[in-house]
């Protein structure tokens, strides 16, 4: 059995060969090799850009800043496979060079070894969202929902999304906000119960308090388009919960958009197939229903797949 996964090494996020690997492949890169050279390591990739055609990148991931003659090793073997040399970290050099967290956050986020990349990714979520601790997990399997609903969303959207976490836990926060694209924005609600989640009276309340309080302070700047609420299940007909997403958008103007566990780890699975289309779905075109099935993604896919641009 592997070792239980701590919440506290979960939020690290240093610099490091599996985060690299994980980050670049979730951002549709395909791994050839890796290279260990002393100060840093080389990672060489290939990825189909938007007009069908094969770019080959070599990734140095230094280690401190690295020096010109390391620089210069860089080159020769970047040059050998053809390919475009990009720094991680720094370097004392004009080479092109990104920062680990702008690395990381190019591709939404670092895809951490609790990713759904990793295979027991979707088990755990599946239990985790009926208020479940997974064998090989520690920590409070409500904790651990938001966490992993954090990366889902994060893989899902490839895009930006904010976990507001225990720092907020006494505010009248929903767990995050995701703005993935300048023309969708949502917040988002993690809700790990052993029998699903309910909406009540009181829920619709702590909703429309979410969205007030996210147009007063950030409407300006992005129109909030969904609040979406995650969880196991949801004990209500379908016509119900198009009642209460009708009711928040009549309360303040925010539909909602109720997505069961099983639903999502569908979606996550169909995009870990085609992860560069991420970006170019219609996001609240899916996530503006009151129930979200994954057919919608594939719809989106199609029409996607039509247009002949991606070829990955």
């Amino acid at each position: 059995m592997p070792e239980p996964i701590n919440i506290e090494e979960f939020r690290r996020i240093n610099p490091s060969i599996p985060v690299t690997v994980r980050t670049l492949t979730a951002g549709g890169f395909i791994l050839k090799a890796t290279d260990r050279k002393p100060g840093y390591t080389l990672f060489y990739v290939s990825r189909y850009d938007e007009f069908g055609n094969v770019q080959f990148y070599c990734f140095a991931l230094a280690e401190n800043e690295l020096n010109k003659n390391q620089v210069e090793g860089a080159t020769i073997a970047a040059n050998h496979y053809k390919a475009h040399l990009v720094i991680i970290g720094r370097s004392c050099t004009q080479t092109p060079q990104v920062e680990w967290e702008k690395f990381i956050n190019l591709f939404g986020g670092p895809v951490l070894d609790m990713s759904p990349l990793e295979p027991n990714f979707w088990d755990y979520l599946a239990k985790l969202g009926y208020n479940q601790l997974p064998d090989g997990l520690q920590g409070k399997s409500d904790d651990l929902f938001e966490i992993y609903v954090h990366s889902a969303l994060q893989f899902i959207f490839g895009g930006r999304v904010i976990r507001y976490g225990q720092a907020r836990l006494f505010e009248a926060k929903p767990d995050g906000l995701a703005i993935p694209t300048p023309d969708f924005t949502a917040l988002y609600d993690a809700k790990a119960y052993s029998k699903g989640y309910e909406v009540t009276a009181d829920t619709m309340r702590q909703f429309k308090s979410y969205v007030e309080d996210y147009n007063a302070r950030y409407s300006s700047f992005y129109r909030l388009n969904s609040l979406i609420v995650i969880s196991g299940e949801f004990p209500h007909k379908e016509s119900t919960l198009i009642e209460r997403s009708q009711e928040l958008l009549a309360m303040c103007g925010t539909p909602l958009s109720f997505i069961n566990i099983t639903t999502l780890i569908e979606i996550g699975k169909i995009l870990a197939e085609q992860p560069l289309a991420r970006r170019s779905i219609n996001w609240a075109r899916i996530f503006t229903r009151a129930n979200v099935r994954s057919e919608h993604v594939t719809i989106e896919l199609n029409i996607i797949k039509k247009d002949g641009i991606f070829r990955r």
